[in-house]
């Protein structure tokens, strides 16, 4: 009989279905929301990182002033050279100088310049020795030499951030191996995050129940650089980790050095932050990063933990404590061998006092601006870090804001003042101030327009030499009282500024005792309309032509329009613009541009030596006899005062074979003042000539 066969029950495919029925949904939405989250995650940190790599730097434009040039009989003062190598960071030493350092004894200087890459050649490093004598330069070695020139500006973007970018390559290696030694010695081993630093960090956290410890990596602070988080939080944390992962994928870590040199906060300059190691070196040393010792260089990777907390500016003594735990990392590391261990930590932070000495440039800077937005465009100069090189003269214009400083306290409490600075012969701008105030607000040498008075009978005797045939400045005017009939019937009778009349008198003591019946009758002879033409020759705008004040000086001018009209005289006719440009470079030092000088209108020569005689007899025996008489200035000076209506406007052009200055000064709210010419705006003029002395 055969065995019946066993059967196997079969489990209810009810309950399998029960269990999937349940399981499922909880697979998809678990699929989604990985899939829904998780990859525009990923999406959004693969483009954060791209955006990283493939970000062009603003870089704003650098506004530099003019190179210090030194060569045999260059006119400079002791007092000159002293100032602008103080002001480019040099430091004064006892011994032999080294890169960036100066000996003085005397009126001798041995200087080691720092070298600097201009436009037509890099100059190298080198040791200058020169003698200056009675304000010349003499016995220099070698025979040229020239100061890398200072950095007066700058064209920033809305974020005020600076930075200069560098080359890795271009870094001491005990910078880029003691920055991995300090913030991340695993850098070369780790794929962006080094995980057994952040599980340490981690255990640190949760025992303080707060981040007090980041363990992050360089790449990932490169990452919170660029991303500019304001909290620590895990999710910032975990944004920060994910994209250093991608990044480390994407670049080479050469590459990541190099953005995070260029790239890192080392604080703020006032309301510019400062950002790479490029500015960081200049900004607290004054150097380039190539010739920074090792506690310097020390001192900016201890900078970089705080900013804020270790500012060598603000809490010395913190930055020192901090360089030195620096420096005994590197020490530990076999980066810097003992003596320089020992040696290094003995020196004090060694920053440089150039800072001290920036002086005001923003009513120059003003100028600059004017002058070169007709070249480029707002984006090119706040990013793409064009070189600007001007004229301005460090020391000059120095004494000239001292002067401008000083307004008050020579004159009285009510009066506001301007002054303009320019090379006599080429009409490089020198300098510039706009108020005496630091902190005005408005630049009166460019935007206040005033009458300018005496100042143009120069010009009304020039316009005569030139339109009246046979005329020169021997013969007779009638200095005596006149009335103008005006088109409108009414009269105009012009007094002297001393309420008398002379008769007659030659035409040169007329304008050397700035006569002003006289020079009407030299104007009502050659007529208003030849005036206005020769006015007009010389590149003035005339609103008042059909007004024989104009003879007087009724056209409203600014201090820095005036300078373009003495530039004429003091320049003998060769040039009649005043340029602040010398020339412009762009980040890879060609140049795109150099300021070319405005043809001037031609111009008789021998009336321009005829008038620059009479207005050398204004400074001797004229109204601004002061020059010789009272201040005793030595040299051969030319000028004319200028007074309008009850002594509103006070004005004063004066110029020798090297320098033209034009003063102006007055009210604001054009009230009357007891100044002329010769009692307001010269005695600003003549204290800033004696101080350039």
């Amino acid at each position: 009989m055969a065995k019946k066969r066993k059967t196997t029950k079969k489990p209810s495919t009810s309950k399998t279905q029960r269990l999937w029925t349940w399981i499922r949904p909880v697979f998809y939405f678990g699929l989604g929301a990985f899939v829904g989250l998780f990859v525009p995650w990923y999406a959004y940190i693969n483009h954060v990182t791209n955006t990283i790599i493939h970000e062009q730097w603003e870089v704003p434009s650098a506004v530099f002033a003019r190179p210090l040039e030194l060569f045999d009989g260059q006119n400079i003062s002791s007092a000159a050279l002293t100032f602008e190598l103080d002001l480019l960071g040099y430091r004064q030493v006892s011994g032999q100088p080294q890169v960036g350092q100066y000996q003085k004894q005397g009126n001798r200087f041995r200087i080691h310049s720092k070298g600097f890459r201009f436009a037509d050649q890099r100059s190298p490093a080198q040791a200058i020795e020169l003698s200056i004598h009675q304000g010349v330069v003499s016995a220099i070695k070698p025979q040229m030499a020239r100061l890398e020139p200072a950095v007066i500006g700058h064209f920033f973007s809305s974020a005020f951030e600076n930075r200069n970018p560098i080359a890795l390559a271009a870094i001491p290696t005990t910078l880029v191996q003691g920055i991995q030694a300090v913030e991340d010695r695993e850098f070369k081993h780790h794929s962006g995050v080094d995980w057994w630093g952040v599980m340490r960090a981690a255990v640190k956290n949760v025992m303080a129940g707060k981040i007090v410890q980041g363990g992050s990596t360089l790449t990932q602070q490169l990452v919170k650089n660029k991303l500019s988080y304001d909290q620590q939080t895990w999710l910032r944390k975990l944004h920060e980790a994910m994209a250093a992962i991608q990044l480390a994928r994407k670049l080479s870590k050469k590459d990541i050095l190099q953005m995070y040199f260029n790239e890192v906060f080392f604080g703020q300059d006032g309301k510019v932050a400062i950002h790479g190691v490029v500015e960081a070196a200049g900004f607290y040393f004054a150097k380039p990063v190539s010739q920074l010792n090792i506690h310097e260089q020390a001192l900016l990777v201890g900078i970089l933990k705080g900013p804020s907390w270790y500012n060598p500016i603000r809490n010395p003594d913190r930055a020192l404590n901090r360089r030195n735990v620096v420096l005994n990392v590197w020490h530990e590391t076999g980066i810097i061998n003992q003596q320089t261990w020992q040696q290094a930590k003995k020196q004090p932070l060694g920053l440089s006092q150039h800072r001290q000495l920036k002086t005001d440039h923003d009513d120059y800077m003003a100028v600059v601006k004017k002058q070169i937005k007709s070249q480029f465009s707002d984006r090119d100069l706040k990013q793409k870090g064009l070189r600007i090189f001007t004229h301005l003269d460090p020391f000059i214009q120095r004494k000239t804001n001292q002067t401008a400083r000083r307004t008050r306290h020579w004159l009285d409490q009510n009066m506001e003042s301007a002054i303009v600075v320019s090379d006599a012969q080429s009409g490089a701008l020198l300098a510039l101030s706009g108020s005496q105030s630091a902190h005005s607000g408005f630049n009166r040498a460019l935007l206040a327009r005033r009458p300018i008075g005496s100042l143009i009978k120069p010009f009304v005797y020039l316009a005569g030499l030139d339109s009246l045939s046979g005329f020169d400045l021997d013969d007779t005017l009638k200095d005596e009282p006149v009335s103008v009939t005006l088109d409108d019937g009414s009269t105009w009778d012009p007094k002297n500024w001393d309420g008398s009349s002379s008769g007659r008198i030659s035409a040169f003591d007329a304008l050397v005792r700035s006569r002003n019946q006289a020079t009407v009758d030299l104007g009502l002879k050659m007529g208003l309309p030849a005036l206005v033409d020769y006015l007009q020759q010389l590149g003035l705008s005339i609103n008042r032509a059909n007004h024989p004040s104009l003879f007087l000086g009724a056209i409203e001018l600014t201090p820095f329009e005036v300078q373009h009209l003495f530039s004429l005289l003091s320049s003998q006719g060769q040039i009649s613009q005043i340029n602040a440009i010398m020339h412009v470079t762009d980040a890879n030092n060609r140049i795109l541009t150099r300021s070319r000088p405005q043809p001037a209108p031609k111009l008789n020569l021998n009336d321009l030596k005829t008038i620059n005689q009479a207005l050398h007899q204004v400074t001797t025996t004229g109204t601004a006899q002061k020059i010789t008489n009272k201040y005793q200035l030595p040299r051969r000076f030319h000028g004319k005062t200028g007074t309008t209506n009850g002594g509103r406007d006070s004005w004063f052009s004066g110029y020798d074979q090297h320098i033209l200055a034009t003063v102006w000064v007055g009210r604001d709210d054009n009230q009357p003042t007891p100044y002329s010419g010769g009692s307001g705006a010269l005695v600003l003029w003549a204290n800033l000539m004696r101080n350039l002395e």
